[in-house]
């Protein structure tokens, strides 16, 4: 829309909406010449205001929120409703005197670059009925002089409404599945059993939690299974090491437990360790090869997270918050919520710079190697535009940080090596395979070493070290000696359990298995909430208020509520609800929306029809039938086959099976003659004893819907 012009004589003004008060603080101090003002700050051509994260929330009016019963829903509204958070009222009031300013001509969408900063301001400018022209302040880095740079390359707000479009359907599908299928979901355990317990699903947290619960149920259905090894030592001039027998013949089988070492009968394994015993070996075969590990990508945040979660323990939110604070408050790393690997094209000087700011201890011996050999140079694993949406790889700013928290430091520590070693050569080993024949008998060594430690010196490693499995060298035509034949017995282990480490990585890919780098990257458009809201869904999955998971060590444990949820949904086939995939699915839509290659409106219409086909199958479930025996006849009439209407003190039903009807409306049970006159008339007066979902009593009648599978309110002076 057209912006107000400023009143004749008065300085035209830009108000700028940061996210939060302490980045509102940092843009004024970048920008200068601000003087704070009551809860803002002012100079001659800008104010700056702060929202508190989320001030507007979507939601449904007072009698959508007040249905409950099955036969009422789903609830589907026209148009949602704009409601003001909690707390959050006087940040509104402050933002909507400021837009009305006469000298305010211009606002300025500073929140956080992404999604849901997209929806924070888009709310907040729809709810206040805004119709200035908007400008986006996009920040990668929160440095005095990136802020100053974006400052000055502001783009006008309306190359940001695919974004805004996709933050708003996202919102929308989270609140009408996860509404619909709470409500449906807790009536229709209600119909099973007497508990009274909140149902609570949601689009992504509930895919999340059926992930840990199958692999629960692995473990527990696991039977371990015996097996047995055979391992001979030996020895050579250069020293011991040791063999696993193996069998040649071994083929890759449908028994995932079957290994080229592994014998499953204990007496063959004896009969192998016998014949070999104390024979001379006949022949050792050696190969070796040159074998080549690349640096690893530089982090996104879902990688972020794994390693630090592997390495540290820390949670998924734990490293979010750090790498946060890091961009925000201590201006070290770029913004963190991405889930890009590369940085731009063109930002191979910007590299070099923040290199040469890195030149103190620990990391300034690596940086100068760098810059000295000259190895920042165009290579599409670290610089590829097409590989770059909204926001690039986290790297450091260049600038020292302060004072830190020691998961801070350990977060910016790795960010800041991984970033150096992108830069570092491939590192090079000696990989030897080494089959000693005895017998006729093939027992395989392995072993490797590190001849070039490349980019590993970053992380501390030396050339000429070996793995674990470091290997006595033999001589070409050398005899070695037969120490001892040992048969070892073992026993097959159950899957691990899910760390927050591994959970990431299958909400990335949506419960598939990937380990490599180049699949990795593939399958992000599709894995189950994206890289800001998967620390938000795991926690939720742990909060006491939900009780689904907890927290042993490292490890994520289904608790009973959990379990039996899952398998509560499982058992009444909705594996819309439970499947990773499907919902992966729908995060590529979005994803797709943001890029503008699909509607709004046909990703919504999708939304509202698996939400009718979700209850729609939750009824069915339901069943027409009521358990027990105390049902009685009623002088109610069935208006799909003039049947009688059976009933109990929740709900009716025809006696022929066709028809079935809640009692129970917003907490009010209707009586018979009530019922009666609703089935007759398709319609009921105005009543009282309603009551909403916040507990407020309501009046209002009631209409049959044109289907006859819910009742809608009528209120007093029309809907």
């Amino acid at each position: 829309g057209r912006g107000i012009a400023a009143k004749e004589g008065q300085v035209s003004k830009c108000l700028i909406v940061a996210e939060k008060p302490s980045v509102a603080g940092d843009l004024a101090k970048a920008l200068g010449n601000f003087r704070r003002n009551q809860t803002w700050y002012e100079r001659d051509d800008a104010i700056i205001a702060a929202a508190r994260g989320h001030l507007i929330e979507i939601g449904f009016n007072e009698e959508e929120d007040a249905r409950w019963e099955l036969a009422s829903l789903p609830v589907i509204p026209e148009r949602f409703e704009l409601k003001v958070i909690a707390g959050a009222s006087g940040e509104v009031k402050t933002l909507r005197s400021l837009l009305g300013r006469s000298d305010v001509s211009t606002v300025v969408n500073a929140c956080d670059a992404g999604r849901e900063g997209e929806l924070i301001f888009g709310l907040v400018y729809e709810y206040l009925r805004c119709r200035k022209p908007v400008k986006r302040l996009w920040m990668q880095s929160m440095t005095m002089e990136s802020i100053r740079t974006a400052y000055g390359q502001m783009r006008d707000g309306k190359a940001f409404a695919a974004l805004l479009e996709a933050a708003r359907s996202r919102s929308e599908a989270d609140l009408l599945i996860g509404a619909n299928g709470t409500r449906a979901l807790t009536k229709l355990q209600q119909t099973r059993s007497d508990a009274r317990d909140l149902v609570s699903v949601g689009r992504v947290q509930t895919p999340t939690l059926a992930m840990v619960v199958a692999r629960e149920a692995e473990r527990t259905n696991f039977r371990a299974r015996e097996f047995w090894e055979v391992h001979g030592t030996f020895q050579s001039a250069g020293g011991e090491y040791t063999g696993r027998w193996v069998n040649p013949a071994w083929q890759k089988s449908a028994d995932e437990a079957s290994r080229a070492d592994r014998v499953w009968d204990k007496a063959q394994a004896e009969a192998i360790a016998r014949k070999c015993q104390g024979v001379t070996p006949t022949e050792v075969r050696e190969e070796t090869k040159p074998v080549a590990s690349a640096p690893p990508r530089l982090f996104d945040l879902t990688s972020l997270q794994r390693e630090a979660n592997s390495k540290w323990g820390l949670s998924a939110k734990t490293t979010l918050d750090c790498a946060q604070a890091l961009y925000e408050k201590h201006k070290a790393l770029t913004y963190p919520r991405t889930d890009s690997t590369a940085l731009p094209e063109d930002y191979l000087p910007t590299v070099k710079e923040t290199l040469g700011q890195l030149s103190d201890a620990p990391y300034g011996d690596y940086t100068r190697e760098v810059l000295a050999g000259g190895w920042v140079k165009a290579d599409k694993r670290i610089f590829d535009s097409s590989k770059v949406t909204d926001h690039f790889a986290i790297i450091p700013t260049g600038k020292a940080p302060g004072d830190l928290s020691q998961a801070e430091a350990r977060v910016y520590d790795l960010v800041t090596r991984r970033f150096i070693a992108a830069f570092f050569a491939p590192a090079e080993y000696r990989q030897t395979t080494r089959e000693t024949v005895v017998q006729g008998e093939i027992f395989r060594s392995e072993g490797r070493v590190l001849i070039n430690e490349g980019w590993l010196r970053v992380y501390g490693r030396a050339a000429g070290e070996s793995d674990e499995q470091g290997l006595a060298a033999v001589k070409p035509g050398e005899r070695v000696a037969n120490h001892t034949i040992a048969v070892v017995g073992k026993e097959t282990q159950p899957p691990a359990r899910h760390t927050e480490a591994t959970l990431l990585a299958a909400m990335e890919h949506a419960g598939r298995q990937v380990d490599d780098e180049a699949m990795r990257e593939a399958m992000k458009e599709r894995g189950l909430g994206t890289p800001a809201t998967r620390a938000a869904i795991i926690e939720g999955l742990l909060s006491a208020k939900k009780g689904l998971l907890l927290r042993q060590g490292k490890e994520l444990v289904p608790t009973p509520k959990g379990m039996a949820l899952v398998q509560f949904l499982v058992t009444q086939g909705l594996h819309a609800l439970t499947s990773p995939r499907m919902t992966g699915e729908w995060e590529h839509k979005l994803r797709r929306i943001e890029q503008g290659e699909l509607t709004r409106a046909a990703f919504m219409h999708e939304v509202r029809s698996m939400t009718e086909a979700l209850v729609r199958q939750v009824k069915q479930q339901a069943g027409p039938g009521l358990s027990g025996a105390n049902k009685t006849r009623t002088s109610a009439v069935c208006p799909k086959c003039g049947g009688q209407m059976l009933a109990d003190g929740r709900q009716a039903v025809c006696e022929k099976g066709d028809f079935r009807l809640w009692r129970e409306v917003a907490g009010r049970q209707l009586d018979e003659e009530e019922l009666a006159t609703l089935l007759r008339d398709r319609s009921l007066g105005p009543r009282d004893g309603f009551r909403s979902k916040a507990g407020k009593p309501f009046r209002a009648g009631l209409v049959l819907g044109s289907n006859l599978d819910r009742i809608d309110f009528v209120f007093e002076g029309g809907l």
